[in-house]
């Protein structure tokens, strides 16, 4: 007798194995030149190379789709980021612009993507606050950072850690979304990243004692 185990097992793998064509269906079709606002349903099914039917199994609607597509987007940035420290191995403002520079580099790449997400998120509340939620992670990371440099005595005691960890992250999620959006020339790239570096390092991370 078949196990049952097994037919679930099967049954996951299939359903993850649509959910993935479909979210990359997705990102071919704006990498195209298509406004996800346009896309429908059918088109990103048939993309994909699956019946619309097996759009619905994996996503509620267009909305969720986008949500699954921010939500693995801002992990990735998230993973180049997570294990910078300021005195750390590749610390200083030097590896904390390499850091950054990677970042507008994995931006770039999804660059059709990033301006459907903003685009969306300008009407659809569920799709804002999600974006939202994914920059809390950020917050709470640079939010500890400065923490253990308190701790250690490197960075000012007089500094509130959670308020400045929420300007740099959501100043810097801004000036990276629009330097992708609007600048075309990538020699700019590294500057843009060395100017984000040392605006933490300067003004957070070693800002001198008041």
């Amino acid at each position: 007798m078949p196990s049952t185990t097994r037919r679930h097992s099967n049954t996951e793998d299939r359903r993850s194995e649509v959910e993935a064509q479909i979210l990359a269906a997705t990102e071919q079709l704006l990498g195209e030149g298509n406004n996800f606002t346009d896309l429908g349903v059918q088109r990103i099914a048939s993309t994909a190379g699956v019946a619309r039917s097996s759009f619905y199994v994996g996503f509620r609607d267009k909305t969720d789709l986008l949500i699954r597509l921010a939500g693995t987007m801002k992990q990735q940035v998230f993973d180049l980021a997570k294990d910078w420290r300021p005195s750390g191995p590749n610390g200083g403002p030097d590896g904390l612009a390499s850091v950054f520079l990677d970042i507008i580099g994995f931006y770039r790449r999804h660059a059709d993507l990033l301006a459907a997400i903003t685009e969306v998120a300008a009407y659809d509340r569920a799709v804002a606050e999600f974006w939202t939620s994914q920059l809390d992670r950020f917050t709470d990371l640079t939010a500890r950072i400065l923490e253990e440099e308190q701790e250690a005595g490197r960075t000012p005691p007089d500094i509130d850690p959670r308020i400045l960890a929420q300007v740099l992250t959501w100043d810097g999620d801004r000036v990276i979304a629009r330097h992708v959006a609007t600048n075309a020339d990538v020699s700019t790239d590294p500057v843009v990243a060395r100017e984000l570096a040392l605006v933490r390092w300067h003004g957070a991370y070693r800002r001198p004692t008041s």
